[in-house]
């Protein structure tokens, strides 16, 4: 009998018989389950901790503690250093003709140019520190950290704001947070609401709110420009917290069961924390989420989980920020540059994947599993490696894993087959779960229980 595939992380608090997930994978949509890639290592920053990664004037930077620096050879990581960005938080960035904004979140504020000339704006005029940074139509939008109304620059002028360059964002009594283009259009974030603004090219405030667009959704962190939308963590006014989809002038909650229950173990502060990152992979457009313990991957309406194993510790997913350059995806995290790669490792250590999946019989009928036969790719792995079946009869306890090795190189036609389980019989329901943490090909197109 072939088992159902888990779409992706699925599942009711403290009810395991409904859990199931993947760790490493995801469910392509089209019956088979594929590896996310890892990550080759390129450099490390010295004394380093990664806080942003940015395209700019056809060039590469990232921001390593205080230190702004270019990448200048991709293929090994090699970079300069352009300055110095104050502070430890997160950077927010954004793009216009002639410069690039950087925003330290509630410190600092900067310009970089063509030259790459770095220049602190933060004692100029009209400026104070800033929440986030946007550009549309030639001028860079500004949230101020105190919530108050945004203020905005010149145009072509990111370091000039001018005392009457402001507009309140506050249909509703909320403090802004944030603020992002999305086809031409200026959303102002809120903690309770998000509004839409077009340019009117009035004077001297040329941003009109467009009348009856606002969402009542607040936002919280973790701004991603997904897919032809905008995903984010925030909450319905007065409810928990959750990851939403803007969509046709509302915010759809995307997140499910299993993803809220992480999300509510952490403090606003630290979700505040959180790190996007969004790469399309053999055609896949994946979204990840990482928090302080928790991180996720997000593809076709289906969430599955992430981690990286560093030093011997699993850990959150180590992809950190990534940056979309020359055709690949660069990445910056703790004090390590990398670029996401065709590979079973992050940073030369392994990576675990898993399948966690369930079945039950109907009427809760007696039966055994005789035999697992797992449809994984064969012939392509240059290393040997095993894959580890174990069973649960209740979804939290284990039997010990039994492993089968993979065929060799060229041998397409292998198969990994456990024969004899020795799992005895089960009282109408079973827990199966298959990994692997060996340098492998993760990609499975069926699973087939002999059910006895």
């Amino acid at each position: 009998m072939r088992i159902p595939f888990p779409k992706g992380l699925e599942g009711s608090e403290n009810m395991p018989r409904t859990k199931q997930g993947l760790l490493n994978c995801f469910n392509n949509g089209q019956g088979r389950i594929l590896p996310m890639p890892g990550i080759t290592g390129l450099n490390t920053v010295t004394n380093g901790v990664a806080r942003g990664s940015f395209t700019w004037n056809n060039s590469l930077y990232m921001v390593f503690s205080t230190q702004l620096i270019k990448i200048t050879n991709l293929a090994t990581g090699a970079y300069s250093v352009i300055g110095t960005i104050s502070g430890a938080s997160q950077i927010r960035t954004a793009v216009g003709f002639n410069h690039a904004a950087i925003i330290v979140k509630g410190g600092a504020s900067y310009t970089l140019d063509k030259s790459d000339v770095l220049v602190d704006t933060s004692g100029n005029a009209n400026f104070v520190p800033w929440n986030d940074v946007a550009h549309i139509n030639g001028r860079f939008i500004y949230i101020p950290t105190n919530g108050d109304p945004a203020k905005f620059s010149d145009i072509g002028a990111a370091g000039t704001i001018q005392a009457s360059s402001f507009f309140d964002a506050e249909e509703l009594p909320d403090a802004n947070n944030g603020c992002f283009n999305f086809k031409n259009t200026l959303y102002i974030t809120g903690t309770d609401s998000i509004e839409l603004f077009r340019d009117t090219g009035g004077d001297p405030n040329p941003w009109s709110r467009i009348p009856g667009s606002r969402i009542l959704n607040g936002f919280i962190s973790g701004l991603l420009e997904y897919n032809e939308t905008f995903l984010f963590i925030g909450r319905e006014k007065g409810q928990d917290v959750g990851i939403y989809a803007i969509s046709q002038g509302r915010a759809l909650k995307i997140s499910n069961e299993r993803i809220d229950l992480a999300l509510i173990g952490y403090t606003e502060d630290e979700l505040e924390e959180v790190v996007v990152s969004r790469f399309k992979w053999r055609g896949y457009d994946i979204a990840t989420f990482t928090l302080s313990r928790d991180s996720f991957g997000y593809f076709g309406g289906q969430w599955f989980e992430l981690c990286s194993l560093l030093d011997g510790l699993q850990k959150p997913w180590a992809g950190g920020f990534v940056a979309h350059h020359k055709l690949k995806y660069y990445t910056a995290f703790s004090n390590r540059i990398g670029v996401i790669d065709a590979v079973n490792t992050a940073y030369g250590e392994r990576i675990t994947r898993k399948i966690n999946m369930v079945f039950e019989q109907e009427d809760g009928e007696r039966f055994s599993a005789q035999a697992v036969e797992l449809g994984i790719s064969q012939g392509f792995n240059s290393a040997d490696g095993s894959v580890a079946l174990r069973f649960s009869r209740n979804g939290v306890q284990y039997m010990e894993p039994n492993f089968k090795n993979l065929g060799d190189v060229a041998e397409y036609d292998d198969k990994i087959i456990w024969n004899e389980t020795g799992a005895g019989n089960f009282e109408g329901f079973m827990a199966l779960e298959i990994y692997t943490a060996e340098d492998i090909f993760f990609g499975v197109s069926y699973i087939d229980v002999d059910l006895g």
